[in-house]
């Protein structure tokens, strides 16, 4: 701190040193010319002084010598500025001789070497703690490097002890390193074969719930489709036969009719639910775009499908887990998406097909779970993994969504 402050001193007495040499200089050519161009050294070092005072009011903050130092220092300052002052005055006043007169009486002088002296005596009173501080510091310095080197010859000394003890830890530490090693890695098989049977059997239980859904959609198309066309056409043939019957009886029949064939076409729609029959019959793109046409019709998003590089379809189960996807992420689309367009995109290749599913919606975080989509999510991926593919979602708030899954080309049918 005393080292720095000295520093500072310096500093602030250079610069009003400075000052004081161009203020005395433009005051004296000023009052020998008359010429004001002159003043201008004198009129910027009298704007520097006061901030070069207040620096050095800073720094005077010691003993009661220092700051009785500073005092004489700024009276004597002040005296100087009256003096010059006067000088500037009387030339001024067209009275240069009066003015040249003050400076030659001597005066300045004995008001600016007393002003030189105390500046010297400030600067040397902080360079004398300077010095001493840097003795003592000097002096703390030694100390410490003895204590350094006592306490590297102790420590030294603990290494070289805790040595012979170290290598038996060492070796201690690498044979539980091993042991713990050999157990997570028998951990980690355990859990990819367990995680492998997880799968495996999610995969079975899907196929077991696309076939209990085949069967019961035919069923209901057998059992229910008949029972419901039989009681539409018994409706029917009374309509027809019953002209005479009282027009309460003929409105009640005509909205039992309205009512069967409602009941036809919900038949029709949970059975194309359930085992969708443009799949097995007009093949995936088809099935797509019936997808599509639903949803538009249903109020949802404008859906666009396209197919690229698909010249046969797919394997039942490959075909069957694509359109349950497009499914899934196009009902996602049309409860949480708030979206106006949608794009349904197929490609096909050697190896893999690809399906592509995005919108223009709201977005999400994918982060954050999905919330009410997790669960669809997941049904994807787990569809992905069963078939040995992959499945990824992408997403920013604001920006829509994109799910994409891939799975294996495996063994197919000619178109």
């Amino acid at each position: 701190a005393d080292v720095s402050r000295a520093g500072a001193v310096v500093r602030a007495t250079r610069d009003l040193r400075l000052a004081l040499v161009d203020a005395e200089t433009g005051q004296f050519g000023y009052a020998l010319t008359g010429d004001v161009r002159y003043l201008e050294p004198f009129t910027a070092a009298t704007a520097r002084l006061p901030e070069i005072r207040r620096r050095l009011g800073q720094l005077a903050t010691g003993d009661r010598d220092e700051r009785l130092l500073f005092r004489e220092i700024e009276a004597n300052l002040e005296r100087m500025l009256t003096q010059w002052q006067i000088t500037i005055d009387w030339v001024r006043k067209d009275d240069a001789l009066r003015a040249q007169a003050v400076i030659q009486g001597g005066q300045g002088k004995a008001i600016m070497d007393p002003l030189r002296e105390d500046i010297e005596r400030f600067e040397r009173m902080h360079e004398a703690r300077a010095t001493r501080f840097n003795e003592i510091w000097g002096q703390s310095l030694a100390a410490v490097r003895v204590v350094l080197i006592v306490l590297l010859v102790l420590i030294v000394g603990l290494f070289l002890l805790l040595t012979r003890y170290a290598q038996g830890a060492v070796e201690n530490e690498r044979r539980q390193r091993t042991l713990v090693k050999r157990e997570r890695d028998r951990l980690e098989q355990a859990v990819r074969e367990r995680t492998l049977e997880l799968s495996e059997l999610a995969g079975h239980l899907q196929q077991v719930q696309e076939r209990e859904r085949f069967n019961l959609s035919r069923e209901l198309h057998d059992e229910m489709g008949s029972l419901l066309t039989a009681s539409k056409m018994a409706v029917a043939w009374i309509l027809r036969q019953g002209r005479e019957l009282p027009a309460p009886v003929l409105e009640k029949l005509q909205k039992l009719d309205w009512l069967l064939e409602q009941g036809v076409q919900l038949k029709r729609r949970v059975i194309e639910g359930l085992a969708p029959s443009a799949l097995s019959n007009l093949g995936l793109k088809a099935a797509l775009d019936g997808l599509a046409e639903q949803l538009a019709t249903a109020g949802g998003p404008r859906v666009t499908v396209i197919a690229r590089g698909l010249p046969q379809e797919p394997a039942d189960e490959t075909a069957i887990a694509l359109y349950r996807v497009a499914q899934e992420a196009l009902t996602n689309v049309q409860k949480h998406a708030r979206a106006t367009d949608a794009w349904i995109e197929l490609d096909c290749g050697a190896e893999w097909i690809e399906l592509r599913v995005r919108d223009n919606g709201a977005g999400f975080d994918p982060a954050g779970g999905g919330g009410a989509k997790a669960h669809g999510l997941r049904g994807m991926r787990q569809r992905a993994d069963s078939l040995g593919g992959t499945f990824a979602v992408t997403s920013v708030p604001g920006q829509g969504t994109s799910v994409l899954f891939r799975a294996p080309t495996t063994e197919a049918i000619p178109a």
